[in-house]
């Protein structure tokens, strides 16, 4: 992927009902408002484990960007870097 900075809107576009791995640039109160995708796809198991491996030391984010079934409990992932953990 390209390190082009995507708002939200644009990446629910470009990946439509894809899980995607986002670069976090610019969140504001928990609020995602833009980033770098990293990758996407349909397996939401295979963007976990290949993004643990490329995403090490960013603010990164998993999400969905299509309907989410109301039958169904979601979690929103971020992942903080390292340096950012507390303990």
């Amino acid at each position: 992927m390209e390190d082009r900075v995507l708002t939200y809107d644009e990446i629910k576009v470009l990946f439509p009902d894809e899980w995607v791995l986002l670069a976090v640039k610019d969140a504001k109160v928990a609020t995602l408002k833009s980033g770098v995708v990293l990758l996407h796809g349909k397996d939401y198991l295979e963007i976990c484990y290949k993004g643990s491996e490329i995403a090490k030391e960013q603010l990164t984010t998993i999400f969905y960007t299509g309907e989410k079934p109301k039958n169904h409990k979601w979690v929103s992932l971020t992942r903080l870097s390292e340096t950012m953990q507390t303990t």
